[in-house]
């Protein structure tokens, strides 16, 4: 069996910039939600969470499907 590496480094021509953006926008996106849900009353915050990750989960699931 041959073991494959990750290569160190990647060129910039080889990165596909705008499917990269819109990783990072999600990226930021999610850490804000989560930082909003974080300051809401209990109760709330878990059902604001149940919610989230559905909603994430099914936004994962179309984007690599």
């Amino acid at each position: 069996m041959i073991e494959r590496h990750e290569p160190s480094s990647v060129r910039l021509r080889d990165i596909d910039v705008r499917a990269e953006s819109v990783n990072a926008v999600l990226s930021l996106g999610f850490y804000a939600v989560c930082g909003v849900i974080g300051l809401c009353p209990r109760p709330l915050r878990h059902q604001l969470t149940n919610a989230f990750v559905s909603w994430s989960e099914a936004v994962d699931e179309q984007r690599y499907s």
